[in-house]
């Protein structure tokens, strides 16, 4: 079951995207990371990263080196990285998975993902660095 913080952040989510309005900084001032360091998210993160298809870019474990990486015009993320990762905020995280990133790099999972499992994504992506 979702607290209440995180079906308000659901909301807002929803709110922001079906209203066309969606801004990054005022999604990352309101919203939290519901699961942070559960280690039941970060499987379930682990399972979803493999089915959907991102080690293909960001590789097996995260590093950025995945088969397509080189053909991509700019590198994907190394999530290993922990000095790169402490910059990037959960809600950035979250955001980027969500809406995906520019010239079609990365699809959007808006559509694909529910909320709680972009959140289970983002714990494991998380975890690859610690």
């Amino acid at each position: 079951m979702l607290s209440a913080t995180a079906k308000w952040g659901f909301a807002l989510i929803l709110v922001l995207l079906l209203t066309g309005c969606a801004d990054w900084s005022e999604f990352s001032r309101r919203v939290e990371n519901p699961y942070p360091g559960d280690v039941a998210v970060v499987a379930r993160g682990n399972t979803l990263y493999v089915a959907q298809g991102c080690a293909v870019c960001h590789g097996e474990k995260g590093a950025g080196n995945g088969p397509e990486a080189a053909r991509l015009p700019v590198p994907p993320p190394d999530f290993t990285n922990r000095e790169r990762m402490i910059t990037r905020s959960d809600p950035d995280l979250f955001w980027a998975i969500v809406r995906g990133r520019e010239r079609g790099q990365m699809p959007a999972y808006a559509e694909k993902l529910s909320e709680n499992e972009i959140w289970d994504l983002v714990n494991y992506l998380r975890s690859l660095y610690q």
